[in-house]
């Protein structure tokens, strides 16, 4: 199987009007950027050996969350020297007594300030269903979407999204340094090469407006408008290539 990899996708930063979430979110989305092609340059490796090694590729992104998250790990390990990085691991979650799981922590030099590093916790979700090219906004709006990565997050957060922790999100308990917290939505697509841009024009219509999406979880729940825009995104697109 050939592969091919759009360029990582990377949302416009907010104008003054609508400002981002974050304090400063060309840092945030450079530290993805570089994080992303670290992936996706793994993942090519990745079926590329084990079609060698199995006589059939072996497609990451075709198991469960922990599957994929493990290949991030592994990307992230290879490509940053001294990098750290963990999977499953127990952190406190702020409005609960007891600890909660977090998919990875990683934590990577910062390459443009030296002495500071880009640290995170990730939790991830993967829709269970194929997506098309035509269909990947519906999706990506509709309650299986965005709106999952905002109820996940509300689960052990608060009530709602407030602007004010989103800038370096949290000092927790012996980790006084800050963190950012990063969903992440993993969709497999019915589509290939030919059908790139019109993919990248569901993520920029998505991403870069204000959408209604559902981030409640009581079925029937109003849905709520939130401004997307103002969050740094960052996606990688995976594809097989149109002659394989």
């Amino acid at each position: 199987m050939k592969l091919h990899c759009l360029p990582i996708f990377k949302s416009a930063v907010p104008d003054k009007a609508h400002p981002s979430y974050f304090d400063a979110p060309e840092v945030v989305q450079t530290s993805l950027e570089e994080i992303c092609v670290a992936w996706a340059r793994y993942l090519q490796d990745f079926v590329s050996q084990t079609t060698k090694m199995f006589e059939a590729p072996e497609l990451p992104w075709e198991k469960n969350e922990r599957v994929i998250v493990s290949s991030l790990a592994a990307a992230i390990s290879r490509r940053f020297p001294s990098s750290l990085v963990v999977e499953e691991t127990p952190v406190p979650r702020p409005l609960k007594a007891a600890l909660g799981r977090c998919d990875l922590w990683a934590s990577i030099p910062d390459r443009t300030h030296a002495g500071s590093r880009f640290s995170f916790y990730l939790e991830a979700k993967k829709s269970g269903h194929s997506q098309s090219a035509a269909g990947l906004k519906d999706f990506l709006i509709g309650r299986n979407g965005v709106g999952k990565l905002y109820r996940a997050y509300q689960k052990g957060h608060a009530s709602r999204i407030r602007m004010s922790p989103l800038s370096q999100y949290t000092k927790l308990p012996k980790r006084v340094h800050d963190h950012y917290v990063i969903s992440m939505l993993v969709t497999p697509l019915t589509a290939v090469k030919k059908d790139s841009t019109n993919i990248e024009e569901a993520l920029r219509e998505v991403f870069e407006n204000t959408q209604t999406i559902a981030i409640r979880y009581k079925m029937g729940a109003p849905k709520a408008r939130r401004s997307l825009g103002r969050f740094p995104t960052v996606a990688v697109v995976v594809l097989p290539n149109d002659a394989s």
